[in-house]
Parts: C-alpha cells; sequence; structure tokens
C-alpha cells in the first residue's frame, strides 16, 4: 500500500474514533436529560439541529440530489423508522448504565444482516448466520433475560438497535441515486418533523442549560455523522468498521467519571463476544468483495 494510502486510512480512523466519541459524550448528556423532556422532545432536537452541519455543506459544497417520487417514499419510511428507534434508544440510556446501553446497541451489527434479505434482497449465508447466532447469545449474556437483573431498559436498546438498522439499511437503498449529505440531512430533518406533531402535547419549556445541551445534542449528532460520512470516504469498511467498538471504551470511561459505574464480568464476556460477532460479518463481507 502506498504511503497517500496509509494517510487516507489514517484520516478516516480518526474520523470514525472521533464519531464515537462524540457520540458517546451524547449519550451522556441524554442520560442526564431524560428526567427532564419526554423522547419525542429529544427526538426533535437531535434531529433537527443535526440536520444544520449537513445543510449547510450542501449549501457551501453542493451536492444536492433531489429524489423521485418513490424514493421520498423510502425517505419517509427512514423518517418513522428513526423517530420511533431513536425514542425507544433514549428511553433506554436513562434507564441503564452507559456501558450496557452501548454494549446492547452493537446488536445492531447482527439486526444489519438479519434485515438485508427483506429490505435489500441480499441473501444470508452460513458464516454471516452463525455469527448473528453468536452476537445474540452474548446480547443474552449482558441482558440476562429471567434473572433477577433484567432491565427494561435492555428491551428499549435492543427495539432501538432493530429500528436504526432498518434505517441505516434503507440509507444503503438510497445511497445508489441520493450522496452522503443528502442522504445525512433528509435522514434528520425528516424524523424531526415526524415527532413535530407530538411535540405540542409533551412540551417542556428548557432552562438555558437546557436549551444549551439540547441543542449541543442536535448539532453533535450532525458533526458526528458527518465525521462517519467522511471516515468511509477515506478507508473502507474492513478498516473502518471495527473502530466503531471504540464507543464502547469511551462508555466505560465516562460510566466510571460521570457515574461511578465499573463494568461487571458479564458486560465484558457479553460485549467480547458481540463484538467478535461483528467482526466475523465485516471481515466475511470484505473477503466475499475481495472475490
Amino acid at each position: 500500500m502506498s504511503e497517500l494510502g496509509h494517510s487516507s486510512y489514517k484520516r478516516g480512523i480518526i474520523y470514525m474514533l472521533g464519531a464515537m466519541l462524540i457520540f458517546s459524550i451524547l449519550n451522556a448528556i441524554i442520560k442526564d436529560v431524560t428526567v427532564n423532556y419526554s423522547p419525542p422532545q429529544l427526538v426533535f432536537f437531535r434531529c433537527f439541529f443535526a440536520a444544520f452541519p449537513a445543510g449547510i455543506f450542501i449549501i457551501l459544497r453542493g451536492g444536492w440530489t433531489t429524489p423521485s417520487p418513490s424514493e421520498w417514499k423510502i425517505h419517509f419510511k427512514r423518517a418513522v423508522l428513526l423517530s420511533v428507534g431513536l425514542s425507544t434508544l433514549f428511553i433506554g440510556i436513562g434507564m441503564l448504565p452507559l456501558s450496557n446501553s452501548m454494549a446492547l446497541y452493537f446488536s445492531s451489527t447482527l439486526f444489519l444482516v438479519i434485515l438485508s434479505y427483506p429490505i435489500l434482497k441480499e441473501k444470508v449465508g452460513f458464516v454471516q448466520g452463525v455469527a448473528v447466532a453468536l452476537g445474540l447469545i452474548g446480547v443474552l449474556i449482558i441482558a440476562k433475560p429471567g434473572g433477577d437483573v433484567f432491565h427494561w431498559g435492555t428491551f428499549f436498546i435492543i427495539i432501538g438497535a432493530f429500528m436504526e438498522s432498518a434505517y441505516n439499511l434503507y440509507g444503503r437503498l438510497l445511497s445508489a441515486t441520493n450522496n452522503s449529505f443528502t442522504l445525512t440531512f433528509l435522514g434528520s430533518l425528516l424524523p424531526a418533523l415526524v415527532v413535530l406533531i407530538a411535540l405540542p402535547f409533551v412540551w417542556v419549556t428548557p432552562d438555558f442549560w437546557g436549551w444549551i445541551f439540547l441543542i449541543i445534542l442536535g448539532l453533535g449528532g450532525g458533526l458526528g455523522q458527518l465525521c462517519v460520512t467522511y471516515a468511509y470516504r477515506y478507508a473502507p469498511a474492513g478498516i473502518i468498521a471495527p473502530m466503531i467498538y471504540s464507543a464502547l471504551l469511551w462508555s466505560i470511561m465516562l460510566d466510571i467519571i460521570l457515574y461511578g459505574n465499573w463494568p461487571t464480568e458479564s458486560l465484558f464476556l457479553g460485549c467480547g463476544i458481540i463484538i467478535a460477532s461483528g467482526l466475523i460479518i465485516v471481515f466475511h463481507e470484505r473477503r466475499r468483495k475481495e472475490t
């Protein structure tokens, strides 16, 4: 590989590590503000202000692609999926330690495989099926269903991960004709419009710091998504995807510093299994494309 290629890969890795740090910090903000604001209000701020960074990039650099009527239907389907998915995800984050929330959210990698056939008509191979089964075992170890420590927050995180996986797969379906900035902009603005319907019924007027945190929640989400976009622009998925798991490290550090929550053995074991299954899926897909 050339020196230029190595430099490009490093930039991609740095962008993805930065995105995971941003998302982990935002999760900490969500955990603190869920006691004051309802999920629809949090989703509105998270999505509405997240559209601003992508919108600014489109204005400055161009690249807007107007969706066709059939594509608009998919965009609105994504909007419903994300608004519901983020709502349940935020509920779960408010109920669980940050590190547990992030570990369970990694189940989205498994749902991407499970949903790939009904949404993209991509067949699931034997290796991918085994990896999904292995990952689900990791989820069960963390969730401990039927045990004394099972928490409903686990259920909400998994539902949120499922919804966001479907949202991302529909995004892949649109990526052939819509550039990443258009997808990011509409993928943020339209969910905000969806939850806007419920906003008058759940609205709580923020105080000064409430406004600050809610706006940061949205702008930070948009910035993090742009970092992900640039990460995949500078390096292939096989290099970038494993960096997503750095979010667990950031979440554990924030959990210890902010809340005094130390990770348990079951978290390490379950998360290790989920990460291993996710890496199997990533590298198998990489080899499949190379052959």
